[in-house]
């Protein structure tokens, strides 16, 4: 995580970017926050879709394997070996003592919007915007995981919206 949060900043120096709202779907929000932590100074807002949450919970994980072949989601190639080494990290990120206090104390407003039919529980997302000050939690109805794959345009118009400045 700690590179991938390298690599978003040295885009955003690269592009001449000087503030940004910085947008992640499924594993990438939980990015976005880290990035928004990590970085703060040149980050607007957070927009967190379809997230895990900061979470390593038996029953979340449950109902996420329960769902996994009701909705297997588009075919995208993956590498195993760089997924073993981003939950490692993902992991140690989420256990560390101070990352609850970060969060509570962040003056970047996150905003985390949940798939409506999603195979994740959205409580770790809901969660999430109540405890970051200037955070706020919406679902979106009748959508699946991958709604920017099954319906470009209501994902168009809700990254729209939900990018707005409050």
């Amino acid at each position: 995580m700690a590179q991938a949060v390298a690599d978003l900043e040295e885009v955003r120096r690269a592009a001449g970017v000087e503030r940004w709202t910085v947008l992640g779907h499924s594993w990438g929000s939980d990015l976005a926050v880290r990035y928004a932590l990590d970085r703060p100074e040149p980050v607007v807002q957070v927009v967190g879709i379809a997230g895990h949450g900061l979470h390593k919970d038996r029953s979340w994980s449950a109902e996420y394997e329960a769902g996994k072949t009701a909705d297997p989601g588009p075919d995208i190639a993956w590498s195993p070996e760089v997924h073993a080494a981003l939950q490692e990290s993902f992991l140690d990120w989420i256990h560390e003592p101070g990352l609850w206090r970060s969060l509570a104390d962040s003056r970047v407003p996150m905003a985390f919007l949940a798939a409506g039919v999603d195979i994740r529980p959205s409580w770790p997302l809901a969660q999430l915007g109540e405890l970051v000050p200037g955070g706020r939690f919406e679902t979106v109805p009748d959508v699946p995981h991958d709604f920017w794959h099954t319906d470009p345009k209501l994902w168009g118009v809700v990254v729209t919206a939900a990018c707005r400045p409050s």
